[in-house]
């Protein structure tokens, strides 16, 4: 029974189209769960890193355009993020085996990813705005 069964599954159409495909790749799912963390670490590192070059240049401005940039790659992914899950069935657990639920679960957690980590990245931007860091 089994190698009647098997010539008939060879050529079976996937219920996936070229649109499907795309947002069901790893690509745009893994770069909204990823945009985050990259944009927080790039954040905290060149904001430190910057400081003394910019005090010498007494262009504090030049710090307050570090989490603008970093939240604009942030809301890049989270853009990303949410256009893989409204491509993806509604009626489609978070919790199953195939692609489409895989690829529904990783868009929730890159939106889930991306606003935690905005978040981080506006909660350390308050600091040097009200205090000076070049004193």
């Amino acid at each position: 029974m089994a190698a009647d069964l098997w010539g008939d599954l060879l050529g079976a159409e996937t219920d996936l189209t070229a649109a499907d495909r795309r947002w069901l790749s790893p690509l745009p799912l893994w770069t909204g769960i990823l945009a985050g963390p990259i944009a927080w670490a790039l954040d905290l590192t060149s904001s430190y890193a910057l400081v003394k070059p910019v005090c010498r240049m007494e262009n504090s401005g030049m710090l307050a355009l570090i989490p603008i940039i970093c939240l604009a790659l942030v809301a890049s992914g989270a853009t990303l993020s949410w256009a893989a899950f409204r491509r993806t069935a509604h009626d489609v657990p978070l919790d199953g085996g195939h692609p489409r639920h895989r690829a529904r679960f990783m868009a929730l957690l890159g939106l889930t990813s991306c606003v935690l980590f905005a978040l981080q990245i506006l909660a350390a931007a308050i600091p040097p705005s009200v205090l000076n860091a070049c004193r």
